[in-house]
């Protein structure tokens, strides 16, 4: 049998097998032109997905649908049919295309009726806020009959809960401080006491290999079972490994995932740098911080972005003691020592001006480490010699100076997000070799 044979045979075996078990099948209906036409991000479905995975469950289904009655409508009538439980985000405001409110009262039969309790909770909260509610707020009081309110903590639109024939629905408004609320707060709290049976999972975040090259270092899947293995690489993040399995009673899986587990984090042990949702950088701060060692950043490229990940996880004021954003050729040389000469006769992107950055940043800053950022983010200052995606990294330490060459194909956005993450791998790796 083929590794793939075997990667095929273990999967269709996890989707038969995950289904015969009393899983909660779960869709989400996320409403909105915006989410269709691109104008905003659809951060909900992202928390939601993450969410119930976190709390052993998973999406079966998900779907964008517009600002359309009758679109609506056929999203819930198609999720309904198949789903124990629907999910539904956006359209609950008082402005003329929140339709959700008495589209899910219609396909369940039902009618809106104005609710006292829910015109005292929102008159209450506008007079808290010191807030003259604009016309055409009192739409919201209207409420299927036949429905529970879902308290809305973080707003006002109540969320709306349908319970029949054994399924549920929950709708929420988009807005996301409103919808985490309700989610952790109201929905997640049903889901556990419904489940009759749960997802456990196990990470492995791995830098330093390709998606294909674990693959072949992991071998055969099936000698996983029952435990699912699924590759998750991405731009700015590594590759992580997330062994799942789904289970209706306590025994054996946890023993199952450590076997799993202990198996595929032996044969990709070199590229390991964590085993839980930690981020690279949280681990990179942790162990300076263990070792009492200093940070400097030198950035042209990359514009901050090395440093904005840092930062952007608490205690990193331990071990980042500053940055330089050197874009500009005369900022190389006034503010990191460059000189001009290795400019004019090597170009900026180079390793020899890679290098003085980061030498520049050390000195400058008197500290253990610098790390230094130079590259061609494009779409344009590409040459003939020096393409667009062309980077050079460097690390200055106390035993000297180590500079890579690395040429990314991606956008600008995409190439200076893999630059970020290969430096903070190099700083890694730079670390674990100390």
């Amino acid at each position: 049998m083929t590794f793939w044979q075997g990667f095929t045979q273990a999967s269709l075996w996890f989707y038969s097998e995950r289904y015969s078990l009393a899983e909660l099948k779960i869709e989400l209906i996320a409403v909105g032109d915006e989410l269709l036409m691109g104008l905003t991000l659809d951060t909900n479905s992202n928390f939601i997905a993450r969410s119930l995975a976190k709390n052993g469950f998973r999406l079966a289904q998900m779907r964008w649908v517009a600002d359309i009655g009758q679109n609506i409508h056929q999203a819930l009538s198609e999720a309904w049919e198949r789903s124990d439980i629907v999910l539904v985000t956006g359209g609950l405001g008082p402005t003329h295309d929140d339709l959700t409110r008495p589209v899910i009262a219609g396909f369940f039969g039902d009618r809106l009726e104005p609710r006292d309790d829910i015109r005292n909770a929102l008159l209450r909260r506008f007079e808290k806020r010191g807030f003259t509610p604009a016309p055409g707020w009192e739409v919201m009081v209207d409420f299927p009959t036949r429905a529970i309110p879902i308290p809305n903590g973080h707003g006002a639109a109540p969320g709306i809960h349908f319970s029949q024939d054994n399924r549920e629905l929950f709708a929420m408004p988009g807005v996301p401080g409103e919808m985490i609320g309700m989610m952790e707060d109201y929905i997640l709290p049903i889901l556990k006491k419904k489940s009759t049976g749960q997802y456990r999972y196990r990470v492995i975040k791995t830098v330093g290999a390709s998606e294909s090259q674990l693959a072949m270092l992991i071998g055969d899947p099936g000698k996983l079972l029952p435990v699912s293995l699924a590759f998750l690489p991405s731009n700015d993040n590594g590759v992580t490994l997330r062994l799942s399995l789904y289970s209706n009673t306590d025994s054996g899986e946890s023993n199952s995932l450590i076997t799993a587990e202990h198996l595929v984090s032996k044969a990709v042990e070199p590229y390991i740098y964590c085993k839980d949702e930690s981020t690279i950088e949280s681990v990179i701060i942790e162990r300076m911080r263990k070792e009492g060692l200093q940070l400097a950043l030198a950035e042209s490229c990359t514009g901050g972005m090395i440093a904005a990940r840092i930062v952007d996880v608490p205690g990193s004021s331990d071990i980042l003691n500053r940055g330089f954003v050197t874009y500009s050729n005369e900022a190389k040389c006034e503010l990191l020592g460059v000189s001009v000469s290795s400019i004019e006769q090597f170009g900026a992107v180079s390793a020899e001006v890679a290098s003085a950055m980061a030498t520049g940043a050390r000195e400058r800053s008197n500290v253990d480490i610098a790390i230094s950022v130079t590259g061609i983010a494009g779409p344009g200052g590409a040459t003939d010699t020096k393409p667009v995606g062309l980077t050079y990294i460097a690390i200055a330490g106390l035993k000297g100076v180590e500079v890579q060459r690395h040429l990314f194909a991606g956008s600008r956005e995409e190439n200076r997000k893999r630059a970020t993450f290969t430096a903070l791998s190099i700083l890694f790796d730079y670390l674990k070799r100390r």
